[in-house]
């Protein structure tokens, strides 16, 4: 049991995270970044030398800005029957133990020492064999790779299986799917993501891979590398400390904390053009974790991250996960020109950004 986790970011020690004796977790940034870093989270953890104590009942006992790092669903799973196989009894992890096996392998800039995490060879993947493996540990059946497999994606978050792996020389992230996704997953996604580009949406490189067998694998741009530089992400539901696996925000107030955080207009439309596109595709997996921004180490603020999981989904209560307006369905044109009416966003621009996106669509 890990009592105490170093953080860092490229190699600079940002603070330490703590077990303390009734096992709340507790923080504190160095002097050192206090005096030459920035707030990994404004509205949680501002930059100050005081002691910090995670209040949240959402993420394991952690701020949200670390939970981030954690995997969830697919990558928990993996995590689990990874730590199963090395006879780790995993009801005796503390929150501090999984981050140590995200290490300095995670999304974004911040890494976890002690590192517990598993280094492999991410070029020339063979992912026809990785698919397989996805899909047999989905399965409960017995994956002979499971270090490999731990290693290419256990730190990322998402419902779907998915790897880290360096493509053309780059970092890309490659989706594969799961036993409940229709077959051709891979092409809707580069569809619709395509189309959202066309709709003047900011989103990462994207490509459409095919296999030697024929599968096709959607793969997209890393926006947390750059020129292999670790980039600080965070996303809307660890800022506000929210639980993105249940409905939870508006876009009302999605819209407001990009206007607040990034106090960048040309992001707000952009938060804008994203829920004009998420209702009309009727993308209702829209929840807070699916919203991120990224640190701008240039201009010393953040930005709204570029757009990520943007494919036609249904919840199990059939509504969209961020609402609109006050509406998780049903929702019409009225409702979203209400949300930009509510945010001072000129109606005249949000009339065109609406039957843009449908005309885009509707081709």
């Amino acid at each position: 049991m890990i009592r105490k986790i170093e953080v860092f970011a490229s190699k600079i020690k940002v603070g330490t995270l703590a077990l303390t004796n009734d096992n709340r977790v507790a923080f504190q940034y160095t002097d050192e970044w206090v005096e030459k870093g920035f707030s990994i989270n404004p509205f949680k953890l501002p930059l100050s030398k005081q002691l910090f104590y995670a209040t949240s009942p959402h993420f394991k006992g952690l701020f949200g800005v670390f939970a981030d790092s954690l995997p969830d669903s697919y990558g928990e799973l993996l995590l689990d029957r990874y730590l199963k196989r090395k006879n780790i009894n995993i009801s005796d992890l503390t929150c501090l133990d999984r981050l140590a096996y995200v290490g300095c392998s995670g999304m974004g800039l911040l890494e976890y020492i002690p590192d517990f995490s598993e280094d492999t060879d991410r070029s020339n993947i063979d992912f026809d064999a990785v698919q397989k493996d996805c899909i047999d540990l989905l399965d409960s059946k017995k994956v002979d790779n499971i270090t490999n497999l731990f290693s290419l994606g256990g730190s990322s978050g998402g419902a779907r299986p998915k790897s880290l792996i360096k493509y053309d020389g780059e970092d890309y992230i490659v989706k594969f799917s799961s036993k409940f996704d229709p077959k051709n997953i891979a092409e809707l996604e580069f569809k619709y993501m395509s189309l959202a580009k066309e709709a003047r949406i900011n989103i990462p490189t994207i490509k459409l891979v095919t296999s030697k067998s024929g599968n096709k694998y959607f793969l997209i741009k890393r926006f947390d590398r750059e020129s292999n530089k670790k980039i600080h992400m965070i996303s809307a539901a660890a800022l506000l400390e929210v639980d993105f696996r249940a409905p939870c925000l508006d876009y009302n107030e999605l819209i407001k904390l990009t206007r607040i955080i990034t106090r960048n207009e040309n992001d707000v439309l952009e938060m804008f053009r994203r829920m004009v596109f998420n209702v009309l595709i009727d993308n209702q997996d829209d929840h807070a974790k699916n919203f991120s921004f990224i640190y701008d180490g240039v201009i010393k603020t953040y930005r709204l991250s570029p757009a990520y999981d943007i494919t036609p989904g249904r919840t199990y209560y059939g509504e969209h996960t961020t609402s609109v307006n006050g509406k998780g369905k049903n929702i019409t044109d009225d409702d979203m020109l209400r949300v930009a009416i509510n945010n001072k966003i000129n109606l005249a621009t949000a009339q065109r950004i609406i039957e843009m996106c449908k005309c885009i669509l509707n081709k």
